[in-house]
């Protein structure tokens, strides 16, 4: 399954997101979801650990001056195009 986050990270159930995952989930943050790059907090690390793979909207992270680090942290970046093949490739998805 592929989970979308849309929203802060702050904004959303992490306890409902981490139940409705597995390790062999994705999730790919856009919009403010894209907060999530800034892996230091203890409180996203939780997330990091219960996903197979976390991808990051590159648009977004641009927007909002996180670009930068993501790629001092080697996250997963991705494109409009490889979004949408990603969530082509996965039979099901949630938004957050």
């Amino acid at each position: 399954m592929l989970h979308i986050l849309l929203n802060s990270p702050y904004r959303i159930s992490v306890s409902s997101l981490l139940s409705f995952s597995s390790i062999f989930d994705d999730l790919i943050c856009i919009q403010d979801g894209v907060i999530l790059s800034v892996i230091n907090d203890s409180y996203f690390k939780k997330i990091y650990k219960n996903f197979n793979l976390i991808y990051f909207l590159e648009n977004d992270l641009s927007a909002r001056g996180l670009l930068k680090i993501s790629k001092t942290n080697n996250l997963n970046v991705l494109n409009y195009k490889n979004f949408v093949r990603l969530t082509q490739s996965h039979a099901s998805n949630m938004t957050w």
